[in-house]
């Protein structure tokens, strides 16, 4: 997509609204958005799977490296236009905390 935004959040809204949210244009696909929770999964261990490395990474699990973000405010219910203003507060790559706001 031209001009689409490369942080993970706004990706995230535009799956879920069909809408650029730096554009004030009409939804497009609305027969192909998915849910919070399918953007997620796409987001996290399915970008692992895409690598080959989901039995290291991708979701919080028990011998698999402890990669995550914390984040400012909760993607899964906060409302949907808002959710590219998301930003994170700490940033952890295996199991060490690499940025903190």
């Amino acid at each position: 997509m031209s001009n689409s935004p490369d942080d993970p959040f706004g990706v995230m809204e535009i799956a879920l609204t069909g809408v650029c949210y730096f554009e004030n244009g009409d939804p497009w696909g609305n027969d192909e958005l998915v849910i919070r929770e399918q953007a997620l999964t796409a987001m996290t261990i399915n970008c692992a799977k895409q690598m080959f490395i989901e039995d290291e990474r991708g979701s919080i699990k028990a011998g698999k490296y402890a990669d995550f973000l914390l984040v400012d405010k909760d993607i899964l219910t906060c409302p949907v236009t808002e959710i590219h203003n998301a930003r994170p507060e700490a940033t952890y790559f295996e199991g060490q905390k690499v940025f903190a706001r």
